[in-house]
């Protein structure tokens, strides 16, 4: 007998739809998403803000929690009130931005209303997120590195969408997609392993780690397929669908 799953956590950028700044879903996910509604509550993790997730969201009508920037951040997918938020504290906010110093790669704030480019006279107002964008995996791993000994944030690299880079997203310690799941599992009063968890990137790693059925896509990096339970086809191949036939269909 087929486990009966209560929820499905989605990641949206190359798991949902094409890791591309103007990319939707597709008709065939679309519709997926809309018959897995009927079963059980579907939600989305994904590390963009709000405002870049908004029109994905309206194709999916999600009524169920959305995480954005990587946990930062809960929302309710009907209303779009938030319901939950963890900033970074600013004594780390100031810590880290001595550590990057030394790289001129481009830093965007994510704030509590929107996201700003970083400048020397930026002033911090409830800061959720940096991301440092355009690094190779060497930089990235060298900052994580660097940044390991501030106990209080989370550092996780993430697939960009300009080829052969990663970005690299610091956030507080307890926002990751990780504990923002635990949240979520609270307000739909469920258990953790009765969630079905899908993704691709490095930051996915935490996602699936909460989840009691961990499925990458065929386009994951090769440290979410090690540990996924079951490998989709590749988003450019729907495999989100499916893993929504496969498993609750």
């Amino acid at each position: 007998m087929k486990k009966q799953y209560k929820a499905l956590m989605l990641d949206l950028d190359g798991t949902t739809i094409l890791n591309k700044p103007d990319a939707l879903p597709s008709q065939k996910v679309i519709e997926a998403v809309s018959k897995a509604k009927q079963k059980l509550s579907v939600c989305v993790a994904t590390g963009r803000p709000l405002w870049r997730a908004q029109e994905v969201l309206n194709y999916l009508q999600i009524p169920n929690p959305v995480i954005l920037l990587d946990g930062s951040q809960i929302i309710d997918g009907a209303s779009k009130k938030l319901l939950y938020e963890r900033p970074v504290l600013l004594k780390d906010f100031i810590k880290v931005l001595e550590i990057l110093k030394p790289y001129h790669n481009e830093i965007i704030i994510d704030e509590k209303d929107g996201s700003v480019t970083y400048t020397p006279s930026y002033k911090p107002r409830n800061v959720f997120n940096f991301l440092v964008k355009n690094l190779t995996i060497k930089e990235a791993d060298e900052l994580i590195d660097s940044l390991s000994h501030i106990e209080t944030i989370a550092t996780h690299k993430a697939i960009s969408w300009q080829p052969g880079k990663v970005i690299l997203n610091i956030s507080h310690a307890m926002a990751t997609k990780q504990y923002a799941i635990f949240e979520v599992a609270k307000m739909l009063q469920i258990n953790t392993h009765e969630i079905i968890g899908v993704g691709d990137g490095y930051n996915d790693f935490p996602l699936l780690m909460a989840c009691g059925l961990k499925v990458a896509m065929g386009n994951a990096v090769e440290e979410i397929k090690t540990i996924a339970d079951y490998i989709a086809p590749n988003v450019e191949q729907d495999g989100v669908a499916d893993v929504i036939e496969k498993f609750i269909l």
